[in-house]
């Protein structure tokens, strides 16, 4: 658990999900929005940056690009870099964490890296490991939660029953339903992805915010804009044969 620098927009982008062109549109859109605010935005990434769409390597690039461009922005650990990060260090059994990594996104992941299906897995991850040491890198120095006076930035939500103090980074990358329908209030505004929205746009429901949109399949790739005391506000990708960005309002429930 970390502490989030203040004083700078926060924008906090849902699962990307390997589609590199959703999230270039969106990182340049971020850039223009930030520019008129006269800020220097905080961008943090909120997780599973990677598996399922085409181009998860380069969409890693983008964020290593983006953590760099703009000091104190954060990449959070999603359960799709959790199953990547352990595949690669084979600390947890490589074969078995291969085969529910690959079932879950993980074979488009391996082939934007630039590996075959022919390849033996300890091959795989000797690759990954020597090509894109920075790419491992990164996921070693994720985040798991991030706060904020006021919000808390997380990949799947937070165990509802306990303490900020006491969460646990497992649980903050799968909790759903027990976080989503909880019916009271949290201790702050909870920003997260994971569960996408049944509507596709984002969603404010009490006090959670869930911005995975559904990005690989819809094409709506979204960000929460936390800017001061000011009612937060999204951006989002939409495809009509070419990227754009828009504001969108969210749903309220």
């Amino acid at each position: 658990m970390s502490r989030l620098a203040t004083g700078r927009p926060i924008y906090a982008i849902g699962d990307v999900h390997g589609r590199r062109d959703l999230l270039y549109a969106l990182l340049a859109a971020i850039e223009t929005d930030a520019a008129v605010l006269g800020e220097h935005p905080l961008v943090v990434f909120l997780g599973d940056v990677i598996d399922r769409g085409p181009e998860s390597r380069e969409a890693m690039d983008l964020v290593i690009d983006t953590l760099a461009r703009y000091p104190g922005s954060r990449l959070i650990l999603g359960n799709h870099e959790d199953f990547m990060l352990r595949f690669i260090e084979g600390r947890t059994g490589r074969a078995r964490v291969a085969r529910a990594w690959f079932a879950n996104g993980g074979a488009a992941t391996v082939a934007s890296y630039g590996c075959g299906v022919e390849m033996e897995i300890d091959a795989v991850a000797a690759h990954i490991a020597g090509e894109f040491a920075g790419h491992v890198e990164a996921l070693r120095n994720a985040d798991w939660l991030l706060e904020t006076e006021s919000h808390v930035f997380v990949h799947a939500g937070i165990d509802p029953v306990m303490p900020l103090s006491a969460q646990d980074p497992e649980v903050s990358r799968w909790i759903r339903r027990e976080f989503l329908d909880w019916p009271e209030p949290f201790e702050k505004t909870v920003v997260h992805g994971h569960t996408p929205t049944e509507s596709l746009l984002p969603e404010i429901v009490r006090s959670r915010i869930g911005v995975d949109t559904g990005a690989v399949f819809s094409g709506h790739l979204t960000c929460a804009v936390i800017a001061g005391d000011s009612p937060p506000r999204f951006l989002a990708t939409r495809e009509n044969g070419a990227v754009a960005v828009s504001e969108t309002r969210p749903l309220l429930l």
